[in-house]
């Protein structure tokens, strides 16, 4: 990062953010509620709430910007590739070197921690809950997006593993072709206050939850991003603890043009960290992180377009299509409809269980048969809960 960040400057942003983002959006329960009540759900109601929540996708960068070779543009190591379906010709970009280069990519991360704080809520607006996510960030740098753990191909970091089973018959002959995360960065924790009029507190059991305004954080996001002169290859990851922005994470990409004239392309991710003793393992700790980064590795600038898919499996009566021309990894298996159909995926570190979501990978967008990535695989890190490629929607 080039530059300290100027935290009396972002306190001010941040105002001016919050009261714009209230004018835009409420959630639905701030519509539904008297302003700072507490909603009450059991733990049933709460997960079908965080099903409903899923993830998003915000913003995009041109295919012909990406595609350049032109210095002018500034961005993470990258390449670009394609593939044809019914004689259509969809190209892609992807985070790292051509795999038949056998270069190896480490990808700068900046681990932002927020500290969600919910002011005025309750009947008598006397309640305060904050939400310190430094159990999440703990757990989020011994896991294994950043730490190696075994996988059905071997030892090594979650995204690198995967992205490795993808190409393992398209990469160099020696196979030294990786794509990893360097240690990462952590950024001094940041407070947010959160007010009825940006969020909604909800009580299941003994445990409490927040949620607040999308576009309050997206808008929040970039503000960070702007004021703390992070380098066009570093990637920040916000991360909340037991709470939500209107959805369990999204990744972003927009360009910035420079004083200097170049371009950035800047990409974010925001992961929702839920502790695993209050929620079911498909929204425990690195679940909707292992999500995201998988995406970000995948479609970095949000410009992949692929023939609209339907949601796996068809043996579901629930499936159906998902309106959705992204080729976004782990959206298929983690659908409102559909996510009970896939169970999280439990890997250890050091004696800790971490619980993964399975994505699918290339060759299932692709309609490869067989599949050309490692042992024929459609999805990782299960292997073996996708086994066949898309059903398109038309």
């Amino acid at each position: 990062m080039k530059q300290r960040i100027n935290f009396k400057r972002l306190a001010e942003i941040c105002i001016t953010v919050m009261l714009g983002g209230f004018v835009v959006t409420h959630t639905l329960f701030a519509q539904a509620l008297s302003p700072g009540a507490i909603v009450q759900m059991d733990r049933g109601t709460f997960h079908e709430h965080l099903k409903a929540l899923g993830y998003q996708t915000r913003g995009s960068i041109e295919k012909s910007k990406t595609d350049s070779d032109d210095e002018h543009f500034r961005s993470l190591p990258h390449f670009s590739s394609s593939f044809t379906v019914a004689g259509i010709t969809y190209p892609y970009t992807m985070v790292g070197y051509p795999p038949r280069s056998g270069r190896s990519t480490h990808i700068h991360s900046v681990i932002v921690p927020l500290r969600m704080k919910f002011v005025g809520f309750g009947p008598n607006h006397d309640v305060a809950v904050t939400f310190d996510p430094k159990d999440a960030v703990t757990s989020i740098l011994n896991s294994p997006i950043y730490q190696d753990a075994s996988f059905p191909n071997g030892v090594g970091q979650f995204n690198d593993m995967m992205q490795r089973a993808t190409f393992w018959n398209k990469m160099d002959a020696e196979r030294k072709w990786h794509v990893k995360f360097a240690p990462p960065k952590v950024m001094h924790t940041i407070d947010i206050e959160v007010t009825p009029k940006l969020g909604t507190l909800i009580e299941s059991g003994s445990a409490i939850f927040g949620d607040f305004l999308f576009d309050l954080f997206d808008s929040l996001a970039r503000t960070i991003i702007q004021v703390t002169g992070l380098d066009p290859d570093e990637v920040p990851i916000f991360v909340t603890q037991n709470c939500t922005a209107q959805s369990r994470g999204y990744h972003r990409a927009y360009s910035v043009r420079n004083e200097d004239g170049s371009e950035t392309f800047q990409t974010a991710v925001y992961a929702s960290w839920f502790d695993p003793t209050l929620v079911d393992p498909q929204f425990s700790d690195v679940s909707a992180l292992n999500h995201e980064t998988g995406e970000l590795f995948n479609d970095p600038f949000i410009n992949n377009t692929v023939p609209e898919w339907r949601n796996p499996p068809e043996s579901d009566p629930r499936a159906g299509c998902a309106f959705n021309p992204l080729l976004e990894v782990g959206d298929p298996q983690h659908n409102p409809q559909t996510l009970l159909d896939f169970p999280a995926v439990a890997i250890s570190v050091d004696g800790v269980t971490y619980h993964l979501q399975d994505l699918v990978m290339l060759p299932w967008f692709a309609d490869e048969v067989p599949s050309s990535a490692e042992n024929g695989w459609y999805d990782f890190p299960a292997t073996t809960q996708i086994t066949r490629p898309a059903v398109y929607c038309h």
